[in-house]
């Protein structure tokens, strides 16, 4: 089903709104400090998952946006592909994600944004509880407000992250020229050798670069899909494996290896180089646009997951509530509503019992395994698409491997967990719980259609 004009929702995604999009949703190097940590190694397998996961997905998503246009995406390429109910499963696992995705950045901005008050004042705050509450909480009801106003004021604040995004990767930078000219720098770590706990990091760098398709949960949003997707696509993809390669570099010599946070990794690089170079005046500047590129990319996130359940909701696959249409604004309001409460549900639940270091990790790892679910599907209908050539279907087989690789790996505690029982349940609960809520509400909606006389 593709959702067309009678739903009156305004065509305001531009070429440059789409390369900003999808900056902004993939270029997060708050994903650098947990893998960085097998030193030079890491730039070969942020080079790995490109090549067998992002230019895959690349090719996937123009060529089933093609063949299938519309609104929903991900969610609608699967409907075609593979029937209702799996499509119901790869459209509920891809907006369910970011019940979880969303919250890593809420969390991640406020440790991020608590550095413009110094970097003592952040190490305090960062693990206060309530302070991570009260700020994720916050920007949480911003991105709801606006963007239940209408994608032409949403935008916005993706743009700014997307700008931000720039910004940071390139103040990152100049903090390491600067600091290196000093003489201030960290040792360059040697090459660490291959082992399998790399591939949870391969895991991280592969949900990383997710969010190409990001643009096409809103299909009926863009002005010329025809004509904007592919350069926006390219774009995106250049800009954003360089940041992750040039910024993993500059963190690998601001800091030794071992003093690379989880979650304020970078900023910890940049002040303790910066630190040693006397040279603190750049702390600030870069805390505040890695805030707002982090801020923007949740709010990017939300937006376009929001459009999951707002087409199963037309469909009926979901409570036909969620695809009402707000009658001033034009925008999903019921779905966005539904989404910003559950979020705030999820960022409560992870920090409830653990550390914010703990709570980071298991909605980041929860978030790649769910993340990665619809994207078996997406290489799968790669690789029996008919039509296409052998080089798309061998893509779609390379997305695959990569993808069930990623879903393994993801499992894996890393040194931040205390309690390996408490994050494997924390997991399972996480993956199993959304997953069997979804498929519940999907059969009761079928069984409501069924019952309905013809």
């Amino acid at each position: 089903m593709s959702v067309q004009q009678p739903l009156d929702i305004p065509r305001t995604l531009g070429r440059r709104d789409l390369v900003l999009l999808k900056i902004v949703a993939i270029v997060n190097i708050n994903n650098v400090p947990p893998v960085a940590v097998y030193g030079w190694a890491s730039l070969g397998l942020w080079m790995l998952a490109f090549i067998t996961f992002f230019v895959p997905e690349a090719i996937a998503v123009l060529t089933l946006s093609r063949r299938y246009p519309g609104e929903g995406g991900i969610y609608l390429w699967t409907r075609k592909e593979f029937g209702e109910a799996h499509g119901f499963l790869s459209g509920w696992c891809y907006w369910t994600n970011n019940l979880f995705y969303v919250p890593v950045l809420l969390v991640y901005m406020t440790g991020v944004f608590a550095f413009a008050g110094g970097e003592a004042r952040a190490a305090a705050l960062v693990n206060q509880r309530s302070f991570v509450a009260v700020v994720s909480f916050a920007w949480l009801a911003v991105i709801a407000v606006a963007n239940i106003r209408g994608l032409a004021v949403g935008k916005w604040i993706q743009n700014v992250g997307g700008f931000s995004a720039f910004l940071s990767v390139g103040l990152v930078l100049a903090a390491a020229a600067v600091i290196g000219f000093s003489g201030a720098g960290a040792e360059a770590p040697a090459i660490a050798h291959a082992t399998w706990e790399m591939t949870t990091s391969f895991a991280v760098m592969c949900n990383a670069l997710v969010g190409i398709e990001l643009a096409s949960t809103m299909g009926d949003e863009i002005r010329d899909p025809e004509h904007d997707l592919k350069p926006a696509i390219a774009t995106a993809g250049v800009v954003s494996i360089a940041s992750y390669l040039l910024v993993t570099g500059a963190v690998l010599t601001l800091v030794p290896v071992e003093r690379v946070g989880v979650i304020q990794g970078v900023m910890q690089a940049v002040a303790a180089g910066a630190d040693a170079a006397r040279q603190r005046w750049m702390i600030a500047p870069l805390a505040i646009v890695m805030g707002l590129a982090t801020g923007g990319a949740a709010s990017a996130w939300f937006a376009g997951s929001s459009r999951i359940p707002f087409v199963a909701g037309l469909t009926s696959a979901l409570p036909p509530a969620l695809g009402r249409i707000h009658p001033r604004w034009h925008s999903p309001h019921i779905a966005l509503t539904a989404c910003a409460l559950m979020a705030g549900l999820f960022t409560a639940f992870s920090l409830t019992g653990s550390t914010v270091n703990e709570a980071y990790q298991v909605l980041l790892k929860a978030a790649v395994v769910i993340q990665l679910i619809p994207f078996t599907y997406l290489f799968l209908a790669l690789a029996r698409l008919a039509g296409v050539g052998i080089l798309s279907r061998a893509a779609g087989f390379v997305g695959l491997g990569a993808t069930i690789v990623g879903l393994g790996a993801a499992f894996l505690p890393t040194a931040d967990v205390s309690s390996v029982v408490l994050f494997e349940t924390k997991m399972i609960l996480g993956v199993i719980g959304p997953t069997a809520i979804g498929w519940f509400l999907f059969k009761r909606a079928q069984r409501d259609q069924a019952e309905v006389p013809a």
